[in-house]
């Protein structure tokens, strides 16, 4: 989602723009993604853009925190976030959460939108 938001407020280079696009698509060709790699030069270039919001720069979601929420909103159900990290269930409901309330929400679909 973040990557969608710096495309659509248009604040990368042309190259780096490509390259996110290409990454947004390929993650939904593939909807049962790995989580996708990026080298640390490309996060560090869109982490430090001037325009990119402070929340995204300042998260207070821990890593994975990020990676459950990712995995939320592609459509991924508790068990289905578990098997992917392998991990308990219930450890996955102490992420889900953490981050509703580290995000200030109630409900799945508020937390990726």
């Amino acid at each position: 989602q973040q990557l969608r938001q710096l495309i659509q407020l248009n604040t990368l280079p042309e190259l780096e723009q490509h390259r996110a696009q290409r990454i947004l698509r390929d993650i939904n060709q593939h909807h049962r993604h790995k989580f996708a790699h990026f080298d640390e030069g490309f996060v560090e270039r869109l982490l430090n853009h001037p325009e990119v919001p402070e929340l995204i720069r300042t998260s207070p979601l821990t890593q994975r925190e990020w990676q459950v929420l990712g995995l939320i909103y592609s459509g991924y159900s508790n068990e289905q976030i578990a098997g992917e990290l392998d991990v308990a269930a219930t450890t996955i409901k102490t992420h889900i959460r953490n981050l509703y309330q580290k995000l200030g929400v109630a409900h799945r679909q508020d937390a990726v939108q």
